[in-house]
């Protein structure tokens, strides 16, 4: 039970400071305004589903063994059509990296891609991870 709250906690801290995309403007000297062409990428439902999904795949057992903290970083693409690919770990724990890279390409749910003026287009993600184990 220690270690289920703990990994819930880690991973509700994680996604909490994860990576937030900012809008890209540009500037128009006609007129001296900024205009919004970007929008970010979103998972359906939000930063919430996200985690929840993640907890639901998510096996425990990978973490056992490990003790201390554990920490790593999946970065992906979010392609036009709101698919990912090019799913890639890197941290301090190769088990905790398995297991992220099995459960990013585990999520059935689409994403909302990012658009710019209007047009969807391919963007890199990042979801951090943070694991103590006592």
């Amino acid at each position: 039970m220690k270690k289920i709250v703990t990994f819930a906690l880690c991973l509700g801290f994680g996604l909490a400071f994860s990576q937030t995309n900012q809008p890209e403007t540009t500037y128009n000297p006609d007129n001296n305004t900024e205009n919004t062409v970007t929008t970010p990428v979103e998972y359906p439902g939000g930063m919430t589903a996200l985690r929840q999904d993640i907890s639901k795949i998510f096996d425990l057992s990978c973490m056992e063994k490990a003790s201390g903290t554990s920490k790593s970083l999946t970065s992906f693409d979010v392609n036009p059509d709101g698919s990912i690919s090019s799913i890639s770990t890197t941290g301090n724990n190769p088990a905790l990296n398995k297991e992220m890279d099995r459960v990013m390409n585990a999520l059935k749910k689409r994403w909302k891609p990012a658009t710019k003026n209007g047009q969807a287009i391919k963007s890199t993600y990042n979801v951090p991870m943070t694991f103590k184990n006592y």
